[in-house]
């Protein structure tokens, strides 16, 4: 049974008539890494600034490792890193601005700016931060956030704005934090593939409401998958299917034959359409992604 990092119950966040945030409740558990999965202005920066207590809910509750209440909650929020943007002097180098917020946060072991810096690979770096590329900029952001050894990790938008090196670097370091430093990680993107690539966990959140909070297990059970086929003649393929399978959701879209079904076995479908006279020029099965879960759930388009 693994331990409980942070629960949140029946959160909400209402900013006069309009609720940023409403009835949310997530459970994150001990070695999660948490994917928090919206667009922007979803909720999602919003449902961070108030674990770590700087918005209060306007209703709901937040447990942090257990505490129940108020003092052991302010205790805990001091186990939490958080990378929200990166905001460091342009004209310091990396060890100069981790140095300056070390001090600002009371970390008194004068060698955590150093390890730190070691964990994001910028040990040594002396350019200012100002001549910084983007994927360097974050990195910095979560040695700032790794500052004081944390339990839980949080970041906001990692990867935003990064080439594809940079995201692998990301990727990379992310990974390293979860599995040998033995961070929780709570991160919020927008970039579904790329947190399909590293989380463990993930909720659903859009215009401020949680529609649905899984782990890969369980996306794995929703995601499902689709059969693609294309022949000579789809419609009378697509007839003959439904008189001599049991087959239901099939269906032709633009060029090709579409069939929503879990567990088909394409090579008995190949054999049929071959022995019933038709030409079969491709099938085969495709994996629904994250992405697709999520603009099903949503009812958005994947070109959003």
């Amino acid at each position: 049974m693994k331990n409980t990092m942070i629960e949140i119950k029946n959160l909400s966040k209402e900013y006069g008539k309009f609720k940023a945030v409403s009835d949310a409740s997530i459970t994150i558990n001990q070695g999660d890494i948490y994917g928090l999965i919206g667009k922007n202005g979803a909720g999602k920066t919003t449902i961070f600034k108030m674990m770590l207590g700087l918005s209060h809910a306007s209703s709901g509750s937040i447990s942090i490792m257990n505490s129940s209440n108020d003092a052991e909650l302010r205790k805990n929020r001091q186990k939490i890193g958080f990378f929200i943007g990166s905001n460091f002097f342009s004209y310091l180098n990396a060890h100069d601005n981790i140095e300056y917020y070390r001090r600002m946060k009371g970390v008194e072991d004068t060698k955590e700016t150093d390890r730190v810096l070691k964990i994001v690979g910028l040990y040594g770096e002396k350019k200012p931060f100002k001549s910084y590329s983007m994927g360097m900029k974050q990195r910095l952001g979560i040695a700032n956030a790794l500052l004081g050894n944390p339990d839980i990790v949080i970041l906001d938008e990692p990867i935003n704005g990064l080439d594809p090196q940079g995201i692998v670097e990301i990727r990379q370091l992310i990974k390293k934090l979860n599995k040998e430093m033995n961070k929780t990680l709570v991160i919020s993107s927008h970039i579904l593939s790329e947190l399909d690539l590293v989380a463990t966990r993930f909720a659903i959140i859009d215009r401020g409401i949680i529609l649905k909070e899984l782990d890969r297990a369980d996306l794995a059970n929703e995601e499902g998958s689709v059969v693609i086929i294309k022949t000579n003649n789809l419609e009378k393929t697509v007839t003959i299917l439904k008189d001599a399978t049991q087959i239901e959701n099939i269906s032709i879209q633009d060029d090709k034959i579409i069939i929503n079904q879990d567990n088909i076995n394409t090579a008995s479908l190949s054999k049929y359409i071959v022995e019933s006279g038709l030409e079969l020029i491709e099938i085969y099965a495709q994996h629904n992604s994250l992405e697709d879960f999520y603009f099903n759930l949503t009812g958005g388009q994947n070109n959003a």
